[in-house]
């Protein structure tokens, strides 16, 4: 699907080759013209068109249903060492009470350059505001209007293999910006204490063992500022992350990569009223494919940060994830995932906990238009209230290029 046009990679020696000819003497009609190559587009485009509904039920705030639009456009360059590609998207949904909402507008930027077949550079811009259905648990009871929420990151890599050693460093740049909440009674929930900044530094260096099994030592830096004071506390909760991990990856090329690696993590917090916090951290990740119709994926992932439940504290977050997909033939597939989120907070003892469950199905009528059916049910215990079970049915269809 993507391409490059022809001309555009040889035209510093179509415009040398037509020097020479001037140069000798011959002119356009002396000399027999040569074949046109064909001139392909500087970009691939790529677009589809999802219209969903949903229905979901929740045992706090009831059931409710709606209709989404979401729209996608992505634009794609493969060159003969760099590849591009953006992507913007939105989801516009409508309730049952007529009530519109943006739920999400999102765009991003990736780019790939090969300065040589041993370094590479890479950078991605993610931006994204979204907003989610007023009647989700995780909101304030009574909330009529929820916040609008921005997400921006800019990352950059850079690789380099040196022999059996290999360097990946990575830099990362994020902003949060929360807007306010409002409640039916048309009174305001002020959440600039959510916003802030963070940057980030990582250092990897990995040593091959083997063509297969490689081992690798990890040390990233973050700091992080708040553009507001904690409510309750009345101090700033910014503060330094420093982490260290080691680990092993094995990698069996087009069928099975899995890593793991353990490590520990500090908290260090700027202002002196709050305590500083330490924990292991673990992380792992798997892609199994054991043949053409079968993908298999899994992660868990360690995350250390200043508590949402208790301000002045410090979360330890455990994420697993897993997924399958299933190709019963070239029309029909069918999906599977669940997911298990443990939250501990280090100085009260709280535990917040859930996991998911889903499946679903993919069915091509054409290779314009794909039918799908989705059923997800989400289990959420917060410390302090009450156990939330949610149940989402989603039918849809996409047209698609």
């Amino acid at each position: 699907m993507r391409r490059i046009s022809t001309f555009a990679k040889h035209w510093p020696t179509t415009l040398a080759a037509v020097g020479v000819v001037t140069l000798c003497g011959i002119g356009p009609g002396q000399a027999q013209e040569a074949p046109r190559e064909s001139i392909g587009p500087f970009f691939d485009i790529d677009w589809s068109v999802g219209l969903r509904g949903a229905y979901t039920s929740n045992s706090l705030t009831g059931s409710h249903y709606e209709a989404i639009l979401a729209p996608e456009v992505t634009l794609s360059r493969q060159g003969q060492r760099e590849q591009m590609s953006l992507t913007t998207g939105a989801d516009l949904s409508i309730d049952q009470n007529k009530a519109v909402r943006l739920g999400d507008v999102h765009a991003k930027a990736a780019s790939t350059y090969a300065l040589d077949e041993n370094s590479t550079l890479s950078g991605s811009l993610d931006l994204s505001l979204t907003r989610i259905s007023p009647d989700d648990p995780s909101l304030a009871t009574g909330t009529g209007i929820a916040p609008q929420k921005f997400t921006g990151t800019a990352q950059g890599i850079a690789t380099r293999k040196l022999g059996q050693f290999d360097l990946t460093g990575t830099l990362t740049g994020e902003r949060f910006i929360e807007g306010p909440t409002t409640l039916d009674d048309s009174s305001i929930i002020d959440n600039v204490n959510q916003n802030y900044w963070l940057g980030s530094g990582e250092l990897r260096v990995g040593y091959e063992l083997t063509p297969l099994l490689s081992v690798f030592a990890d040390g990233e830096y973050s700091s992080s500022k708040f553009d507001a004071v904690s409510p309750s506390l009345g101090v700033f909760l910014n503060g330094h992350t420093y982490t260290l991990r080691g680990g092993a990856s094995y990698t069996q090329q087009g069928n099975f990569v899995a890593e793991a690696s353990v490590g520990r993590a500090w908290m260090d917090y700027d202002h002196a009223s709050l305590t500083d916090a330490a924990s292991w951290v673990y992380d792992a990740s798997l892609t199994f494919t054991p043949d053409e119709t079968i993908s298999l994926v899994g992660s868990l992932e360690t995350t250390l940060a200043p508590s949402t439940n208790v301000y002045g504290d410090t979360d330890v977050g455990y994420t697993l994830r897993g997924g399958a997909i299933y190709q019963v033939n070239p029309w029909l597939t069918l999906r599977s995932s669940a997911s298990l989120d443990r939250t501990v907070t280090l100085g009260s003892g709280d535990v917040d906990w859930g996991y998911t469950a889903g499946a679903g199905l993919d069915l091509s009528t054409s290779r314009h238009v794909v039918w799908s059916a989705d059923y997800l049910f989400s289990h959420d215990e917060p410390p302090g209230d009450p156990v939330s079970n949610t149940h989402a049915v989603t039918l849809g269809v996409k047209v698609k290029k």
